[in-house]
């Protein structure tokens, strides 16, 4: 499953630069071995490494908030990296690197959970507390890094010892998607049980192992607990939903700017909102690349992503989301949800409270709830936007699914949720105009090629 360098990399305990090891917490320092994960202080080091493991331009950094909307009709191709290519025309190879480099980033980081879990029942100085937290944390990072695996890959190795080298441990073949799944739900149930209420900001809570939850209960088709997961966020008076989408979510810069000097003014605007309920920080010292790949050239980006048409098309007439998700410099639409683009310190929200009010309406409607209380849900997200509720009119599972899956997309735009939306709702091969085989991405082959019993999806 992880390949012979990278295995080799983690065996040693010291933690150096050159060694992106599941301990390392900053890839330009050192950490003496002796301080790795037999004390408090490696330990809280340790759990920081596991939160970076997320941040990097092969997850959150950049891929997977763009890829799902790429992959889908949110998206087009405007760069000049095979790689986005071929998931841009859907076709992708096993021999692809930057779905390599996502697979490796995500064990990378499930591996350093493992580690963590492993040491900290060793660690007497910690309190029961701290124990209770840490663990929780691990988990919960786990959990997350599985369901992107998952996600993509369908059925993927569960890994759940730390790997110092290479031997039988590191042929772990395939689960079952469903397998995954039970794993995932598992650890965020306990971690659910460990994290502390209320907000810490960059941190795993309680609420977030359980708006996690509610995503991941409803690609599982339970329904019932999706629903009971998203109503206990909602009910939630730790969160709440901003007043203005645009100014308060994603803090866009006016759409037709080409002002530098008004893009750094927006520097200055509040992150971390109430409606955040798990949020990756970055920082000047700790960067993303979003702002770098979905502005143009003219506004000193790459410009690798546009905004398609049909995205552009898709907005309500009146529905600002347009203008806080897309810009325009010329006649070149750009993504405008991440701005930051001198200092890459965007920060990229996995979870907000919108995207619970949305779970919450199509786990009902899918149940065969009244249609008014679905309805209530998406116009709850409706409503923020300055748009009329839904038309009564709206009353069949299909008319209220669809409903739901159109305010996705506008609401989440570039947030990474697209192609996933119309592959559960049993849409993407005709959306998309793809062949079954490609609802899931291809195993690398890379990683085939050291574990014997890593077995390919059909087609690839």
């Amino acid at each position: 499953m992880m390949n012979t360098r990278y295995l080799a990399c983690i065996a040693t305990a010291a933690l150096v630069a050159a060694c992106d090891s599941p301990l390392n917490t900053d890839p330009t320092a050192s950490i003496d071995a002796g301080s790795a994960l037999t004390t408090p202080r490696g330990i809280e080091l340790g759990t920081n490494g596991a939160y970076r493991s997320l941040q990097g331009g092969n997850l959150y950094g950049t891929n997977e908030m763009v890829y799902p909307d790429l992959y889908a009709d949110n998206l087009t191709f405007t760069g000049t990296f095979q790689t986005d290519r071929e998931v841009a025309l859907r076709n992708i190879s096993t021999a692809n690197g930057a779905i390599l480099a996502a697979w490796q980033a995500a064990y990378n980081g499930i591996n350093r959970t493992n580690n963590l879990l492993d040491a900290i029942p060793r660690v007497a100085a910690l309190t029961q507390a701290q124990r209770d937290q840490y663990r929780g944390e691990a988990l919960f990072i786990r959990a997350l890094l599985y369901s992107i695996l998952a996600r993509y890959h369908g059925g993927v190795p569960i890994v759940t010892e730390p790997s110092h080298g290479v031997g039988a441990q590191s042929l772990v073949s395939r689960a079952t998607l469903q397998e995954v799944y039970a794993f995932i739900e598992a650890d965020l149930e306990e971690a659910a049980t460990l994290l502390p209420a209320g907000r810490v900001v960059g941190k795993a809570t309680r609420g977030a192992a359980n708006a996690l939850l509610a995503r991941v209960y409803l690609e599982d088709g339970k329904y019932v607990q999706a629903e009971d997961k998203a109503t206990r966020l909602i009910g939630d008076p730790t969160y709440g939903l901003v007043s203005r989408y645009a100014d308060t979510v994603y803090h866009q810069v006016p759409s037709d700017t080409t002002d530098r000097d008004t893009l750094r003014v927006s520097f200055f605007l509040t992150k971390n909102t109430s409606e955040s309920i798990f949020e990756l920080q970055y920082s000047v010292n700790n960067s993303n690349s979003q702002a770098f790949w979905f502005f143009t050239q003219a506004l000193g980006g790459r410009w690798g992503f546009s905004p398609s048409l049909s995205l552009y098309n898709a907005f309500q007439a009146g529905d600002p989301r347009r203008d806080a998700s897309i810009g325009m410099s010329g006649t070149s639409r750009f993504g405008n949800k991440y701005f930051r683009i001198s200092l890459g310190d965007d920060n990229v929200i996995v979870l907000r409270l919108a995207e619970m009010y949305l779970i919450r309406a199509e786990a009902n409607a899918r149940l065969g709830a009244a249609p008014v209380f679905v309805r209530a849900d998406v116009d709850v997200v409706r409503a923020r936007a300055g748009l009329a509720p839904l038309a009564t009119t709206i009353t069949t599972q299909t008319d209220l699914l669809n409903a739901i899956l159109q305010e996705s997309r506008v609401e989440f735009a570039m947030e990474g949720h697209r192609f996933f939306d119309l592959r559960r709702m049993g849409l993407a091969t005709t959306v998309l105009n793809i062949p079954p085989e490609r609802l899931l991405f291809p195993i690398p082959q890379a990683e085939r090629d050291v574990n014997s019993n890593l077995t390919q999806n059909p087609g690839y």
